[in-house]
């Protein structure tokens, strides 16, 4: 039988940074990130642009990529984070791992995840206070919305919009459409 040597945060949070790897802590698993693919960094860029002016132009907020989050015994690296201008106002710019909750969390999944892995984020995020779980699948060209209360599917026909954006929309089918 395999053993799995568990990690505690605070053991995570000493390691030292390694050259060109990235690694998140899910329930004291150290899971190593691969690398994004070009459609992944596209679509991240495509819905960083959508929101980022969106917020700076409101003061609503901002949108952060690849940032680690203190998740108590996990540390996760969303692919976006959506943090209201108060929390922003709140935090450390300057620190990581990031203690103050992002209001929405962006998860692009890429081929080599698995789908307990990605339920297990969502599962990490909604229990956090998160009130947004955005996961996005570019291969089957959809996404989900988790909340607290229900799972929204969009496909691309579909406009995204949220609560938590008053005003803000894009068509699901932007994210997709240079692929």
């Amino acid at each position: 039988m395999a053993t799995t040597s568990l990690m505690t945060a605070e053991q995570f949070d000493k390691l030292p940074p390694e050259e060109g790897l990235r690694y998140e802590l899910l329930h004291g698993e150290m899971v190593e990130m691969s690398s994004a693919n070009p459609v992944h960094n596209l679509i991240q860029a495509i819905l960083t642009a959508a929101l980022a002016g969106f917020l700076l132009e409101r003061r609503l907020g901002v949108v952060l990529p690849d940032t680690e989050f203190d998740f108590g015994e996990s540390r996760l690296r969303p692919d976006l984070s959506y943090l209201p201008e108060e929390r922003w106002a709140r935090m450390d710019h300057f620190k990581v791992p990031v203690s103050e909750m992002p209001a929405i969390a962006v998860e692009i999944v890429s081929p080599s995840e698995s789908a307990y892995a990605v339920d297990k984020k969502t599962g990490i995020y909604l229990q956090a206070g998160i009130s947004e779980v955005w996961v996005i699948y570019p291969e089957t060209k959809h996404l989900y919305v988790h909340t607290a209360s229900e799972v929204r599917h969009l496909t691309s026909a579909a406009v995204m919009e949220s609560p938590l954006l008053p005003g803000w929309s894009l068509p699901v089918g932007d994210l997709f459409s240079r692929l």
